[in-house]
């Protein structure tokens, strides 16, 4: 594990079937640090179901926009998503203020939502901008 207070962690890339571990040029391992680490946690605990990793001592992990699958895209189901991530955010340690989030509906699919997230990661000046792809359709 890294000293810095944003850690270092495997780095996860997404494929067509799913997610898996990259690897770097000489074969080994990829890792990611600092606020590419503190971007890819954040993505993974909006992935998870709240709760999902109760039994392994994380209750309070993930975040509940998993409860809008389903729901159609307008005004009310974008301000819950934007609520759902704004508690979710806000229970990692790393994130010193969460400067602001948006959810827009994407221009090319109506089943989707972008959502845009700028944090300002402990111990750092500059703000961490992330842009998290969500559907609320099974695709």
């Amino acid at each position: 594990m890294s000293s810095s207070p944003l850690g270092s962690d495997l780095k996860i890339i997404d494929e067509e079937l799913g997610s898996d571990l990259a690897l770097s040029p000489n074969g080994d391992l990829e890792i990611v640090k600092e606020e590419y680490n503190l971007g890819q946690a954040i993505i993974n605990r909006l992935r998870t179901r709240l709760g999902e990793l109760a039994d392994l001592g994380h209750p309070n992990y993930g975040s509940r926009l998993y409860e809008l699958v389903g729901e159609p895209n307008n005004e009310r189901t974008r301000e819950l998503a934007k609520a759902y991530v704004r508690e979710s955010v806000m229970r990692d340690p790393r994130v010193k203020e969460i400067i602001n989030i948006s959810v827009r509906p994407n221009k090319d699919d109506g089943r989707r939502v972008d959502i845009d997230i700028t944090v300002l990661p402990i111990g750092k000046s500059t703000a961490l901008n992330i842009v998290f792809p969500f559907y609320l359709e099974v695709v």
